[in-house]
C-alpha cells in the first residue's frame, strides 16, 4: 500500500504526525519535570535547589506566545509555512537531550542540568506552537477535534510512559544512559516527521526538489499584535482572572516541587515508585478532565473550578493533619495520587474559564497571556517551596499550600462575567486545545479560517458592516443579517475580487463544517437565480459565497429575469 505522506490530503498522516510530534513533546516534561526531580532528591540535593531547578526549565512555556510572531515573519515557504520551524525545534530537542550525557555528579552538577532543561523546554515549547499552527492550517474544521483527540493522547502517553521508565533508568544507569535513550526516541520521530510534506510538491529538505505551495502573507507586528489588547486586558473581569491564573499556576509550581521531595525523603518512595505512580495517575486524571466538559457546560466553569479547587484545599490540609498516618503506605500512595488526579482536572477548569472572556478581536494574545501568567505562577510557585523548604516542616509546608489554595477560592469568588454580544457581532476565537500536564499545549491561530482552502481569512470593512474574506481563494463569509445589507453591485464590486474559475473548482468542496462555529453546511439555492447556490450554516446561519458567486448573485440576466415570469410561484 502506498503511503500519502501529504498532510493537507491525508488525515491519518495528520493524525500519525500530530500525535508522534505531542509525543516528542511530552519526554522532556517526563522525564526533566517528574523523574529527574525525584532522582535528584534521592541523591541528596537539598529541596531548594530542586526546586529552583523546576523554577527555571518552566519558563520557556511561559514565553511562547513570542514564537508566533517569530514565525510569521520568518519562513521558508518551499519546505511549508510551519514544517521548518517543527524540524528545526525538533532537531534542537534531540541535540540538547544529548547534552544531558555531562551531567555525571548531580549533586555538583544542578547548574548545568537547569540550563540543559532550560534549553530542552526552549526547543519543546517552539515545536508544540509551530506544530499546532501548522495543525491547524492542513486539517479541515470537522477534523480538528479528532485530531486534537490523538495529539492530547500523544502528549498523555509521551510523558506517562518517559516518566515510569526513566525513572527507572536513573536509578539502574544513571544519566548518561538515560539521556541517550531518549535523544534516540527524539531522533527517530524527526527522521519520521522528515518523510512528511505540509502540501505535495514542496522539499521535504532544503536541498531536495520542489516549489512552495503557499503565499507569504504579511506578518504582524509586535505593536499591531498587542494593539487593542488593553481595553480588555485590564478590565476588572481580565483582572481577577489572572489573579486566578497566577495563584493556580503557583499551586501548581509549588506543589510540583514539594509532592516528589516528600514522596522520596518522607514517605519512603523510591524515584521509580514515585514515577510510576506519577504516570498512572496522571493519565487518568486527563482522562477524567476529558470527560469534565459536559459538566463544565451544565454547571459553569467558575462552579466547577471552585469545586476542584476546593478538593486541593481539603487534599492539602488533610494531609498536613493526619501526620498519625504517614507510616500507613496505603493511605500515603492514595493520598500522593489523589494529588496527581486533581492537577489537570482543575487545569481543564481554569482553561474554560480563560476562554470564557476572550471574545474580542484579540482573543488569541489575550487567552496567551493569561497562560503565561499562569506559567509564571509555577515558576514562582516552585521557587518559593524551595525558599522556605529548609525553614519549615512538612506539616506546615502542607498547611501552607492549604492556605494558598483557599485564597484563590476566595478571589474565585469575585469572578463575575456575562457573556455579552459586543455591538455588531460577537467572533468567536479559532483554537486549538491540547491537554496535557506540561505545557498545556494551546494554540489560536489569531484568525478564522476558509473553510474551504484553510488560508487565513482577512476582516473587510464595508459600508459599517465586517465581512471575512479568504487571503487565498478570496471566499467570502458572511454573518447572519449581513448579506441582505451588502446584496448591491457596489458591495459585490468591491468584495467579491477572486478569481472566477478559482470559485468554480472550490465550489466543488462541500465537505467542511461553518468556519465561525463548526456547525453542518447546507448547500442553498437561491429561489431568483436557480443556478447560483451558496453553503449556510445550519447552526449561526452564516453563509459563505466563493469567488464569483456574489457578483453573479447581484447581476440579474435577461434569462434570469424572463423566469420569473414563466416559472409557476411554489406555495
Amino acid at each position: 500500500m502506498t503511503i500519502n505522506w501529504v498532510l493537507a490530503e491525508s488525515s491519518r498522516m495528520r493524525y500519525a504526525a500530530g500525535s508522534s510530534m505531542y509525543f516528542a513533546q511530552g519526554i522532556p516534561y517526563g522525564l526533566m519535570n517528574i523523574a529527574v526531580p525525584a532522582w535528584l532528591a534521592s541523591q541528596g540535593v537539598g529541596a531548594g535547589q530542586i526546586a529552583s531547578f523546576l523554577a527555571v526549565i518552566i519558563l520557556p512555556w511561559a514565553f511562547k506566545l513570542l514564537s508566533g510572531p517569530l514565525m510569521d515573519r520568518y519562513q521558508f515557504l518551499p519546505m511549508g509555512r510551519r514544517r521548518p520551524w517543527v524540524l528545526g525545534a525538533q532537531l534542537g530537542m534531540t541535540l540538547s537531550f544529548f547534552g544531558l550525557i555531562f551531567v555525571d555528579n548531580p549533586v555538583e552538577q544542578v547548574g548545568l542540568l537547569t540550563v540543559l532543561g532550560l534549553l530542552i523546554n526552549v526547543f519543546a515549547a517552539t515545536q508544540d506552537v509551530a506544530v499546532d499552527g501548522m495543525a491547524i492550517e492542513v486539517t479541515p474544521v470537522d477534523e480538528q477535534g479528532r485530531l486534537n483527540g490523538f495529539m492530547v493522547f500523544g502528549k498523555a502517553i509521551g510523558w506517562a510512559v518517559t516518566s515510569a521508565v526513566s525513572g527507572m533508568m536513573l536509578v539502574t544507569f544513571g544519566m548518561g544512559v538515560t539521556a541517550l535513550v531518549a535523544a534516540a526516541v527524539q531522533a527517530v520521530i524527526l527522521l519520521g516527521f522528515m518523510m512528511t510534506v505540509e502540501h505535495r510538491g514542496e522539499r521535504r529538505l532544503p536541498w531536495s526538489a520542489g516549489a512552495a505551495m503557499s503565499e507569504r502573507r504579511a506578518a504582524a507586528s509586535f505593536a499591531d499584535v498587542f494593539k487593542g489588547l488593553n481595553a480588555v486586558l485590564w478590565s476588572r473581569v481580565s483582572l481577577v482572572l489572572m489573579a486566578i491564573m497566577l495563584f493556580d499556576g503557583f499551586i501548581s509550581g509549588y506543589g510540583h516541587a514539594l509532592m516528589p521531595i516528600a514522596a522520596i525523603n518522607l514517605f519512603g518512595f523510591t524515584t521509580p515508585e514515585w514515577s510510576q505512580l506519577v504516570a498512572v495517575m496522571g493519565l487518568a486524571g486527563a482522562a477524567v478532565a476529558l470527560a469534565l466538559g459536559p459538566m463544565i457546560d451544565r454547571f459553569g466553569a467558575k462552579r466547577m473550578l471552585i469545586l476542584t479547587v476546593s478538593l486541593v484545599a481539603i487534599h492539602a490540609i488533610l494531609l498536613a493533619q493526619t501526620q498519625f498516618l504517614w507510616e500507613n503506605t496505603t493511605y500515603v500512595r492514595t493520598m500522593l495520587a489523589a494529588w496527581v488526579l486533581l492537577g489537570p482536572v482543575t487545569m481543564v477548569c481554569m482553561i474554560a474559564l480563560a476562554m470564557a472572556i476572550c471574545s474580542s478581536a484579540n482573543s488569541a494574545t489575550q487567552f496567551a497571556i493569561y497562560m503565561s501568567v499562569a506559567n509564571l505562577g509555577a515558576a514562582a510557585g516552585s521557587k518559593a517551596y524551595g525558599m522556605i523548604a529548609e525553614q519549615t516542616s512538612y506539616v506546615e509546608a502542607y498547611l501552607l499550600l492549604g492556605a494558598i489554595t483557599v485564597t484563590m477560592i476566595f478571589i474565585t469568588l469575585f469572578h463575575r462575567h456575562r457573556p455579552a454580544e459586543p455591538a455588531g457581532r460577537k467572533r468567536a476565537p479559532s483554537y486549538t486545545v491540547g491537554m496535557g500536564a506540561g505545557g498545556s499545549g494551546m494554540y489560536f491561530s489569531g484568525a478564522m479560517r476558509c473553510p474551504k482552502c484553510r488560508a487565513d481569512m482577512e476582516q473587510v470593512m464595508i459600508d459599517n458592516t465586517e465581512v471575512d474574506r479568504c487571503f487565498s481563494c478570496h471566499g467570502l463569509w458572511f454573518d447572519d443579517g449581513e448579506l441582505s445589507k451588502l446584496r448591491t453591485r457596489e458591495a459585490a464590486a468591491a468584495l467579491d475580487i477572486g478569481d472566477i474559475k478559482t470559485g468554480k473548482k472550490q465550489n466543488q468542496v462541500d465537505n467542511y463544517r461553518c468556519p465561525r462555529c463548526a456547525g453542518p453546511m447546507h448547500r442553498m439555492v437561491d429561489p431568483g437565480q436557480p443556478h447560483i447556490w451558496f453553503e449556510q450554516c445550519g447552526s449561526c446561519r452564516g453563509s459563505f459565497f466563493d469567488a464569483g458567486e456574489l457578483t453573479d448573485l447581484v447581476t440579474v440576466s435577461v434569462a434570469d429575469f424572463f423566469k420569473r415570469f414563466v416559472t409557476p410561484e411554489r406555495r
